[in-house]
């Protein structure tokens, strides 16, 4: 069960959808301001500051919107979605029109047990990375390929700054802050409370670089009540079958 800490930090996952949702309007919300204040007026050097500082702001949101999003299709540790190298780890497949995420063993905490992997970015998100990318992230003048970076320094996000911005994301949406680890643990005892197959476990734990074992001890959060459920509903049903 949770600690009384993880309870006032834990979402169910339709909540964590819901921020990623929120996240979203709210970014579309400050496009659609800065288009309708910059787009098409004459640029004298106090509208263009205004403009670069807005795009720069919008450039911030659309790094909380994605790294949201990402979590949300690739439930997997935070240290992945710091390293999106664009061009290498991280490249778009012009065929399906999806942008995928490309590991070597080293690039993982499992790798040198389940080696290569190519995670796939739902194709929902692929034109909104395609725009942050051309339009929004160079008013953040990043020195690195890392795709994302700090809004301050231009250099890439660090352990801290994926926390806080998932943290502070889910606080202002939620009232709870949640951080990134614990996001695989929601999705995990969110898919084990529906009526996931056993192919379909395994393949999410996979997918998530550990093992079926490791979903089941150390990543579903489910009660002992809630884990027992399906056996007591068993046993009745056989039960009644011998019930005259």
């Amino acid at each position: 069960s949770r600690s009384s800490d993880e309870e006032r930090k834990w979402l169910s996952w339709p909540e964590y959808l819901g921020c990623v949702e929120s996240s979203k309007m709210n970014l579309e919300g400050l496009i659609l301001q800065h288009e309708k204040e910059h787009n098409g007026n004459a640029q004298n050097k106090a509208s263009t500051k205004k403009a670069l500082s807005s795009q720069r702001k919008i450039a911030t949101s659309y790094q909380h919107y994605l790294i949201l999003a990402l979590f949300a299709c690739i439930p997997d540790r935070q240290r992945t979605i710091r390293e999106l190298d664009i061009g290498t780890s991280f490249v778009k497949d012009d065929q399906s029109d999806s942008w995928l995420v490309k590991h070597g063993p080293d690039h993982y905490k499992t790798g040198k047990t389940y080696g290569e992997r190519v995670l796939t970015v739902s194709k929902e998100l692929s034109p909104f990375i395609d725009d942050f990318l051309v339009r929004w992230r160079p008013a953040l003048k990043p020195k690195t390929d890392k795709l994302f970076v700090q809004p301050r320094t231009s250099n890439p996000l660090t352990q801290d700054s994926v926390y806080q911005i998932v943290a502070r994301s889910c606080y202002k949406y939620t009232g709870k802050r949640t951080n990134p680890h614990l996001l695989r643990d929601m999705i995990v005892t969110h898919v084990r409370e529906g009526n996931a197959s056993e192919k379909e476990l395994e393949a999410l734990a996979l997918y998530m670089g550990h093992s079926i074992h490791m979903q089941r001890t150390s990543y579903d959060r489910r009660t002992v009540a809630k884990k027992v459920a399906p056996a007591v509903e068993l046993l009745q049903s056989i039960n009644k079958q011998f019930k005259r």
